[in-house]
């Protein structure tokens, strides 16, 4: 199926794209007038688009507009009933008139905002555009696992967890020391002897002081003056990355390739989100290298469970290998905002580990999250990451650039800073 979304609205139309790519070859138009140019250039190429979901409401040219000229092209070229595309109107607006209006332009149906869906797929059902979910000829059936048994593996998972049967190491007691005492303004010293009390930490942080990116004249030999070279916020948030580092190991063998490029994707959203938030000089109460780092918790737990199980000897019900990745990418946001929600992040944090994926879904749309939604695309498309697949748009062309005021020249060194910092620092880092 050729499916056209038309919604001015960035989020709604992301919402809807993300449903309707399930269905088929999907593309996306933000305006009316051109809606109404790839309309016709697709009947020109001989691939007209099947159905339509055309937003009312649209400056220009509202939807509307859109579909009368849609119903006067086909009329024009003779177009048989049959071949004609669906139109599926999407309106926040309950007023009868306006509905009976666009049924009587041509449209086959409508669809109210806010929508799921499941709304969606009842509409595109009842239109016979699609199987019934619980027919064996529905999309969702696909694969050597149920997709209901993938999501009831997923909800033991989670019983299981809330229940304290199984769970991640605890969050690093020496991070969450380090942040009471950074908020209470403790001074250098406070913070070296805490530090000091965990060797491994303290002897990589005074590395990290003399490595290439921050060295001075002088090679540092204490931890007091490593600090004071990185600064409280550096120091912070290497001993951030530091500590988290050690829930990325794993005795599972074969995970352990997913969860080293797990952690390698991690570690460069968590510089790129602290990097568009300087280049922005937003001021914000979070940490956003933090948020970064954290964002994609869900599928460390994920997988960490996954090997339980199997050491267990209780595979049944578990995606395929073949799945795994498809598996993940659907089901980590919900484990992660879980797991932060344990460990008692603010819900900044736990917005950003359910929604960095889907900003559709989120219940309000904040600039936090919108950086770390911009930082994983932009590092996804540099190569970090590339187990989960490209992002569907470089990073320049995502309208939150616009949004968030970012220009190409700040993409760029954006982009070379972390470069410069992956390279520079992995071998302290990992």
């Amino acid at each position: 199926m050729k499916i056209l979304v038309v919604d001015d609205e960035l989020v709604s139309r992301m919402k809807m794209k993300r449903i309707m790519d399930s269905l088929g070859e999907c593309k996306e138009a933000d305006m009316g007038s051109q809606a109404v140019a790839l309309f016709r250039d697709a009947w020109k190429r001989e691939a007209p688009f099947d159905l339509i979901t055309l937003d009312i409401t649209m400056p220009e040219m509202d939807g509307t507009q859109v579909l009368q000229q849609i119903r006067e092209y086909e009329k024009a070229k003779d177009i048989p009933g049959e071949k004609q595309a669906k139109v599926f109107m999407v309106t926040g607006q309950s007023d009868r008139n306006t509905i009976v209006s666009c049924i009587r332009a041509g449209c086959n149906d409508y669809i109210m905002k806010p929508f799921s869906s499941q709304a969606v797929m009842k509409k595109l059902f009842d239109n016979g555009l699609v199987a019934d979910p619980g027919s064996p000829e529905s999309e969702d059936a696909k694969g050597p696992v149920p997709d209901g048994a993938k999501r009831s593996m997923l909800d033991r998972i989670i019983e299981r967890f809330n229940q304290g049967e199984i769970e991640l190491p605890p969050l690093p007691k020496i991070s969450t020391k380090f942040n009471d005492l950074a908020a209470g303004n403790a001074q250098i010293q406070d913070i070296a002897d805490l530090l000091k009390q965990d060797p491994a930490i303290s002897s990589k942080l005074i590395s990290i002081s003399n490595s290439a990116y921050y060295r001075g004249l002088v090679e540092n030999d204490t931890v007091e003056k490593a600090i004071s070279r990185l600064g409280l916020q550096a120091t912070r948030q290497t001993v951030d990355a530091l500590s988290q580092r050690s829930l990325y190991i794993t005795s599972q063998v074969k995970y352990t390739g997913i969860i080293e490029t797990l952690w390698e994707h991690s570690l460069a959203c968590a510089h790129a989100c602290q990097l568009v938030s300087e280049s922005l000089s937003a001021r914000t109460g979070y940490d956003l290298f933090t948020m970064g780092l954290l964002h994609d918790i869900g599928k460390l737990f994920l997988l960490r469970v996954m090997g339980e199980i199997e050491n267990n000897g209780q595979q049944a019900g578990t995606p395929a290998a073949e799945d795994l990745s498809e598996w993940l990418e659907e089901h980590h946001c919900k484990a992660g905002g879980i797991l932060l929600l344990k460990w008692g992040f603010s819900g900044e944090y736990i917005r950003a580990a359910l929604h960095h994926d889907d900003l559709g879904a989120a219940d309000s749309l904040t600039d936090e999250l919108h950086m770390v939604y911009l930082s994983n695309e932009l590092v996804k498309s540099m190569g970090y990451g590339t187990h989960a697949g490209p992002p569907s748009t470089g990073p320049m062309e995502s309208e939150f650039c616009g949004k968030l005021g970012i220009t190409p020249e700040m993409m760029t060194g954006i982009q070379e800073e972390v470069r410069t910092r992956m390279e520079q620092l992995k071998d302290y880092l990992g």
